[in-house]
Formats: C-alpha cells, sequence, structure tokens
C-alpha cells in the first residue's frame, strides 16, 4: 500500500491523500497515522482518493471511519473519491455507504463539499437603501 498526501489545488485548506494497493490490516497498521496526520493538519478536512485501491479489508474500513469520527469532532470533513466499482460494494455490503461522501474525483468533492456560496450583491441596477 502507498499513501501520498498533498495540498488539493482547489482549495488548499484540504488535504488529499490518495491511497494505493491494498487497504488491509498491515497497510492500516503502518499508514494510518500519515492519514491522519494529514487530517489534523488540514484546515476543512481531507479528500481519501480511492482509485488505486484495488481490495479494503474491514481493519480499511475501520481506520476510514475513525477518520471520518475523528473529522467530525474537529468540525472538519472527510470524502471519499473515485472509488472503484468493487471497493464500493463493501462499503455497500458494510452498509457503511450512508456514513461516507463519495464522490466521482476530487474536484467534485471540493465543489459539492467546500465552495462557498457565492455573495449576494445588488443587481445591476438595483436601488440601494443606504
Amino acid at each position: 500500500m502507498v499513501v501520498e498526501v498533498r495540498a488539493s489545488h482547489l482549495k488548499r485548506e484540504v488535504s488529499v491523500v490518495l491511497l494505493s494497493g491494498r487497504l488491509d490490516m498491515e497497510m492500516v497498521e503502518t499508514d494510518s497515522p500519515k492519514m491522519l496526520q494529514a487530517l489534523e493538519q488540514s484546515a476543512a478536512g481531507i479528500v481519501v482518493d480511492l482509485g488505486g485501491v484495488e481490495f479494503i479489508s474491514s481493519s480499511g474500513l475501520r481506520m476510514l471511519l475513525a477518520a471520518q469520527l475523528d473529522a467530525q469532532g474537529a468540525g472538519k470533513t472527510v470524502a471519499l473519491a473515485r472509488a472503484q466499482p468493487s471497493v464500493y460494494k463493501i462499503f455497500k455490503i458494510a452498509a457503511l455507504n450512508a456514513k461516507f461522501r463519495f464522490f466521482e474525483d476530487e474536484s467534485a468533492a471540493i465543489q459539492a463539499l467546500w465552495q462557498e456560496a457565492p455573495v449576494q450583491g445588488p443587481s445591476v441596477g438595483e436601488d440601494l437603501d443606504i
């Protein structure tokens, strides 16, 4: 399993955690601290890119759930992106698909979860009451 952490190029307050290989007990023991550190150091939360994950065990599910709970306690968000159908199926079987927000990619996650609504100002030609 390989873990790579970087700041999102779309929103600097969000870290992207790229996982690849097998997300199993061995990986969780060695690499879970990297993901939790990324969450702790990010201002808004993390996008976990599962695009390179070919297998996820109950240990991997537990690691992601722990990160989700830590994020909620800190007022942050965890989004999951690019989950392969076989990996998403494991979330569904474990009834955890409703506990996470899944997105097609990093861009979709950032746009849905962290983009601020545009400030509504007066329309062109609208009179202001001053």
